[in-house]
């Protein structure tokens, strides 16, 4: 009996062992993350603070990337952080010095360096940002700024900023219009627009329901599935239509969606103690 007890402990400890280190085996690591702000800097950058709010949600974007890639020994990080500013005509601009300044690989970077780097763009991205906000305010009237190409960007760009193997999140700093001061160069499929001048025909309370008969909207892209997109900033430019934000919310939703998203979240623009308390929740 005794030798019939000792074997079963054995047999049953040596099963659990076993199913232990299958357990361990099996058990993914998490990815790295690879955190990417798309900034417009077109004529909203003229309301009052704006680019204060702008600039205080990427430092707080920044902290909680960095405290990400701090997780575990940084040196074995390869969290990726980077800002992309979308282009725009007659903007003096240089945006290729401000985009590397803004970013930082960490699996591209030597590991005797990682921690190195990571310190530097901490301690110098508020006066990176600080000059930024001084060169993007190069006029002081709304014509001034042609307006960016969002949809253009993001068609061009939108795929290459995820990575296989990463956990991927944009988040878009905007008031969600694509609206320009020629209309020359915009597309249109249907009712479907590579801008959003289709706002201006839906001014009843039964938009909605008219934007779904006619199929409005903007013209889907080809987005990766699984990258999180959080558009910040989204604001209505009509005094008088309460509605402006829901609307633009509504489409964009309905674009990202269109275009393969499968997760995307929206902040209206407000205080940025509200704002970065929302991004933090959505990064959670």
């Amino acid at each position: 009996m005794k030798n019939f007890l000792y074997t079963l402990n054995l047999l049953l400890m040596t099963s659990f062992l076993f199913t232990s280190c299958k357990e361990e085996k099996t058990k993914e690591k998490p990815k790295p993350s690879n955190y990417t702000v798309i900034i417009d800097l077109s004529d909203r950058i003229l309301l009052p603070e704006q680019l204060d709010k702008d600039f205080y949600l990427i430092e707080k974007y920044f902290k909680a990337f960095e405290k990400k890639a701090r997780r575990n020994l940084v040196l074995s990080s390869k969290d990726r952080f980077s800002v992309k500013i979308i282009p725009q005509k007659n903007s003096p601009l240089n945006l290729d010095h401000y985009e590397d300044l803004l970013q930082i690989y960490l699996d591209e970077t030597d590991v005797k360096d990682k921690n190195k780097s990571l310190l530097a763009l901490s301690q110098s991205l508020p006066k990176v940002l600080n000059t930024l906000k001084k060169e993007a305010l190069f006029g002081k009237v709304s014509n001034t700024y042609f307006g960016v190409d969002i949809w253009a960007y993001m068609h061009d760009n939108g795929k290459g900023l995820s990575k296989a193997g990463f956990e991927n999140i944009v988040l878009v700093l905007t008031d969600g219009y694509c609206d320009f001061e020629s209309q020359d160069h915009v597309i249109k499929d249907k009712n479907k627009y590579t801008s959003t001048r289709f706002l201006n025909e839906l001014n009843t309370s039964d938009w909605k329901q008219i934007s779904e008969s006619k199929e409005y909207g903007l013209l889907p892209i080809k987005l990766e599935k699984n990258t999180k997109w959080i558009v910040a900033g989204l604001s209505g430019k009509k005094a008088n239509d309460i509605l402006q934000t829901e609307k633009i919310t509504y489409f964009w939703k309905k674009w990202l969606t269109q275009s393969g998203v499968s997760v995307s979240k929206f902040i209206l623009n407000g205080s940025k103690t509200d704002m970065s308390s929302n991004l933090l929740e959505q990064l959670r």
